[in-house]
């Protein structure tokens, strides 16, 4: 949820649980659960006085940053341990997955 934040802004509840497949309720306990880390936080919806919006704080932003660091940190690292074979595999792969993605 943090990594939609992020990326699409703020949104409702109920536009989290739909994207997330989830309960709306259920949505709610890990909104609550993140709020109370000081992940994300509420702000009021600019045009629906009744619905609040949920937003990536700073904090949640810099913890998604330190976790997509250490994830691309350990694919350097770990590529760096394959042959020069399986490298170059990787790479073919790599560029076959992108082109299927732009499909």
């Amino acid at each position: 949820m943090l990594n939609r934040l992020a990326t699409d802004g703020p949104a409702t509840t109920a536009d989290l649980a739909r994207a997330e497949s989830m309960k709306p309720q259920s949505m709610g306990t890990a909104i609550a659960a993140l709020e109370d880390r000081g992940l994300v936080q509420r702000k009021a919806h600019p045009s629906d006085g009744r619905q609040v919006y949920i937003e990536l704080s700073a904090k949640g932003a810099a913890v998604r940053k330190s976790v997509k660091d250490a994830k691309h940190t350990w694919l350097a690292q770990a590529i760096t341990r394959l042959d020069e074979e399986e490298r170059e595999t990787l790479f073919r792969a790599g560029e076959i997955i992108k082109r299927l993605a732009e499909m």
